[in-house]
C-alpha cells in the first residue's frame, strides 16, 4: 500500500514572520488584536505592515479570509508608497493562493512580488518568493522549473548565510525528488537535513526531518524504524502547535499500521487527523485522511464504507487545483467501483485519472493508472488490454523501483547511522585527550614533576614492551587482522561500504525455558561448549565473528575484505553448525541432559561495516540487511538453515533448497525463504 504513505510536504512561509505559531484561537486573538489597532490607525505604513500582518495571520489557518483584506492592503501601500511593502503584500497574497490551491494566481503574484525584489535588491524576499514560486510549480507538477527556482533561492541563501532557509529548501528539493520517483536523491536530501537541524540544535526541525525521513524507511520495508521516526516527531510538533504537520503525521502512522492489518491502532489515529484537521478547517489534510481511511477499509472487504471516504476526499479535492492528488484518488474511487462491479462508474473516473497523469506527465500515477485499469479490463473479459496495460504497469514498476535505487537508499541511510555513531566516539575520544593532554602538562610543570615522570617512564619501558605484544594479541582477538592493523597505524578506522556481504544469525529454540533447569555453572558452560565449536568452523570457512549477544550468534561472511564466494561460505558453516549440533543433541540425549535446538537464519545484502566505541569497542555491521538476517532466523525452524531469496540466488546451484512460498516476517512483510537440505 505504498500510495497510502505520505511524505510530508512540510509548509514554511518564508522569512518575514515565524510560522511556528499561533494555536487557532490564540491566532483568532491576535488577528482580533490587529484589527482593532487598524481600526484607529491613520493611512500610513504602520498601517499598511498591520495589514500584511492580518493577511500573514490568515494564510496559515483560514486563507480564504485573508483575501479579504489583500486588495485593501495593496492599495493602502501604494497609496503611502511603501514599495517594500507592495512587495509583501503580492507576496503573502501568493501564499494565501496557494494555501487555497489557486497555483495560477498564485504564481502570477509571487511573479509580481519578484519583479519588485530584484529591482530593489531585496536578497532576503528574493529567496523567499523563489521558493514561493518552485513551490507553485511543483504543486503543479512542473518540476523542472520548481528545481530551477528552488537552485537559485539557495545560491542566495547560502551567500547570506540564511541556515533557516537552506534548511527549508532542502526539504522542499527532496519532496520534488519523491514526485519525481528519484528516491535515492530524495534520501541524501533528507538525511542531509536532519545533519543540519542537529547541527544548529533546532528541535522542531529535526522533528520535520524525522517524520520525512520514515517515508525513506518505508521505501526499505523498515516499518519499525518508520514508525520511531514518526512517534519521534509528535511532542515536537505538538510544541509548536504545528496541527497540520501533526495530522500529516498520524496519517503516515494511521498507514503504517493499516499495511500491518492493526486495524485498531490505525483507526485511532485516523479519527485523531480527522478530528484536528475539522478543527484547524485544512481541507488538505482532511481529504488525506479521508482518502487513506478508505485505504483501511479496503483491505477489511468493506467497500461500501471505502467508497464512502474516497468520495468524501474527492468531495473537497475537486475544488482544488491540485492534480496530482486528484489523479491518484480517480484511481483508487476507479479501482472501489470496479470491485462493486459497477463498471461504468469505474471507467469515468480512470478517464479522468488518465487525463490528469498525462497532463502532469507523472510516471508514478502513470503506473498506479496502469495496474488499476488492467483489473477492471480482466473484470469485463477485455483480455487484450488488460494484457497490455499489464505490460506498461510492469515497465514503469522495474524503472522506478529497481535494484539500483533501493541500494542507494541503503547506503544513504546506513551511512547517516554509521556517521552518527561515529561523531559521539570521537567526541569522546576527544575529551579523553584533553584530560590526558592537561594530566601531562600538569606533571612536566616542575622539576620534581619531570623527574617524577622520567623515573616512570624507565620503570614502564620493559613493561610496555612486553605489553605490546600481548596487546596485539588481544587485538587481533577482538578485531579482523585489517582492521587492527589499520587501527594501529592510523589510531582510528573508517567505515566501509560493502555491496554483498552474507550475514548469519543462530539462536536456540525455548532457551529461557531450559535455562531455567540449569545452574548458571551449567547454562555457561553448555554456550561455551557451542559456541567455541562455532568459532572454530566460521574460522575455516573464512567467516567473521561478529558478535554474541546470550544466546544469539551473529558472523558474516564477505568482509572485511569483500569476496565473491561469501554466500557459499557461510552456506558450508551452517551446514557444518547443523551437523555439530545434531551430534551434540544425541550425547545431551544419551546423558539425560537438557537440550537445545538451533534455529539458523541467513541473508545477503548490503552492509555498512565499522569500529564504533572508547570502551571495549567492537568491530560491527549496520544496516537492514542485518534486521532481514535476524529474521531469516525467527522465522525459521528448529534444526533447520533458513535463507532468503537473495542468498538462495547465490547458492541455488550449490546446494539443495526447498521453496517455502512467501513467509511474513515481523516488520518486514512477505519474503520468499528457502530451506536448504
Amino acid at each position: 500500500m505504498r500510495g497510502g504513505y505520505f511524505s510530508l510536504f512540510f509548509i514554511f512561509l518564508g522569512i518575514l514572520f515565524s510560522s511556528r505559531g499561533i494555536a487557532r484561537d490564540k491566532n483568532q486573538e491576535h488577528i482580533d488584536s490587529l484589527l482593532a489597532i487598524i481600526a484607529v490607525s491613520g493611512e500610513d505604513s504602520s498601517k499598511a505592515q498591520l495589514m500584511c500582518d492580518v493577511l500573514y495571520a490568515h494564510s496559515y489557518y483560514k486563507p480564504e479570509e485573508g483575501l479579504k483584506y489583500s486588495m485593501a492592503a495593496l492599495e493602502l501601500a501604494k497609496k503611502t508608497d511603501w514599495k517594500f511593502g507592495v512587495c509583501q503584500v503580492y507576496y503573502l497574497t501568493g501564499r494565501i493562493y496557494w494555501r487555497l490551491k489557486k497555483f495560477d494566481q498564485a504564481l502570477k503574484n509571487h511573479v509580481e512580488a519578484l519583479s519588485l525584489a530584484e529591482k530593489n535588491n531585496w536578497n532576503g524576499m528574493k529567496t523567499s518568493v523563489m521558493i514561493a514560486i518552485g513551490q507553485d510549480y511543483a504543486d503543479q507538477s512542473n518540476y523542472p522549473e520548481a528545481l530551477k527556482y528552488f537552485n537559485k533561492a539557495y545560491e542566495i541563501a547560502y551567500q547570506l548565510g540564511d541556515k533557516d532557509q537552506i534548511l527549508e529548501l532542502h526539504i522542499l528539493i527532496s519532496w520534488v525528488c519523491e514526485q519525481q520517483g528519484n528516491y535515492p536523491e530524495k534520501t541524501k536530501y533528507d538525511f542531509s537535513a536532519l545533519r543540519y537541524s542537529q547541527e544548529v540544535n533546532d528541535k522542531y526541525s529535526i522533528a520535520i526531518c524525522m517524520a520525512n525521513i520514515s517515508w525513506d524507511y518505508l521505501a526499505l520495508g523498515n516499518y519499525e524504524l518508520a514508525l520511531q521516526y514518526l512517534d519521534s516527531s509528535i511532542v515536537p510538533l505538538k510544541e509548536e502547535h504545528d496541527y497540520i504537520n501533526l495530522c500529516e503525521t498520524y496519517i503516515s502512522m494511521a498507514s503504517i499500521h493499516t499495511d500491518h492489518q492493526n486495524f485498531k491502532e490505525a483507526l485511532n489515529y485516523f479519527d485523531l487527523a480527522l478530528k484536528i484537521g475539522a478543527e484547524i478547517h485544512d481541507m488538505n489534510v482532511l481529504a488525506r485522511a479521508y482518502r487513506s481511511k478508505a485505504g483501511l477499509f479496503v483491505l477489511q472487504g468493506n467497500e461500501p464504507e471505502a467508497l464512502k471516504n474516497f468520495l468524501s476526499a474527492s468531495e473537497i479535492l475537486d475544488s482544488t487545483e491540485d492534480n496530482q492528488s486528484k489523479a491518484e484518488l480517480y484511481i483508487e474511487i476507479g479501482a472501489c467501483y470496479t470491485r462493486l462491479n459497477k463498471f461504468s462508474e469505474a471507467k469515468k473516473y480512470f478517464e479522468n485519472a488518465k487525463a490528469l497523469s498525462m497532463m502532469i506527465e507523472s510516471e508514478s500515477i502513470s503506473n498506479k493508472y496502469y495496474q488499476s485499469v488492467e483489473l477492471l479490463d480482466s473484470a469485463t473479459g477485455n483480455w487484450k488490454d488488460a494484457y497490455a496495460n499489464y505490460k506498461m504497469s510492469v515497465q514503469l514498476t522495474n524503472k522506478l523501483y529497481n535494484d539500483e535505487n533501493t541500494k542507494k537508499i541503503m547506503q544513504t541511510s546506513m551511512q547517516y547511522e554509521y556517521d552518527r555513531k561515529e561523531a559521539a566516539v570521537k567526541a569522546e575520544q576527544e575529551k579523553k585527550d584533553i584530560r590526558q593532554r592537561l594530566l601531562r602538562n600538569s606533571i612536566a610543570t616542575g622539576l620534581g614533576g619531570s623527574l617524577l615522570f622520567l623515573v616512570v617512564v624507565y620503570r614502564q619501558r620493559n613493561r610496555i614492551s612486553r605489553a605490546r605484544k600481548r596487546s596485539d594479541e588481544l587485538l587481533l582477538n577482538i578485531l579482523p587482522e585489517e582492521v587492527a592493523d589499520e587501527l594501529k597505524e592510523k589510531g582510528s578506522t573508517e567505515a566501509k561500504q560493502f555491496d554483498e556481504v552474507t550475514v548469519m544469525f543462530t539462536d536456540f529454540k525455548g532457551f529461557t525455558q531450559i535455562s531455567e533447569k540449569l545452574t548458571p555453572a551449567e547454562l555457561v558452560a553448555e554456550i561455551d561448549t557451542c559456541f567455541k565449536a562455532f568459532d572454530q568452523i566460521i574460522t575455516k570457512h573464512n567467516i567473521e565473528k561478529i558478535k554474541t549477544i546470550g544466546d544469539s550468534y551473529m558472523c558474516a561472511g564477505g568482509l572485511p575484505v569483500a569476496n565473491t564466494t561469501n554466500a557459499s561460505d557461510v552456506l558450508k558453516a551452517a551446514l557444518e553448525i547443523q551437523q555439530f549440533m545434531q551430534q551434540h543433541l544425541q550425547e545431551r540425549k544419551l546423558e539425560k541432559k537438557e537440550i537445545f535446538e538451533i534455529r539458523i537464519g541467513i541473508h545477503t545484502g548490503p552492509v555498512v561495516a565499522g569500529i564504533v566505541g572508547v570502551k571495549k569497542f567492537a568491530y560491527d555491521i549496520w544496516g537492514d540487511t542485518v534486521n532481514i538476517a535476524s529474521r531469516m532466523e525467527s522465522s525459521g525452524e528448529a534444526g533447520k538453515i533458513n535463507i532468503s531469496g537473495s542468498t538462495y540466488q547465490l547458492i541455488k546451484d550449490q546446494f539443495k533448497c526447498v521453496h517455502r512460498g512467501k513467509i511474513q516476517a515481523k516488520n518486514k512483510g512477505e519474503i520468499d525463504m528457502y530451506f536448504v537440505e
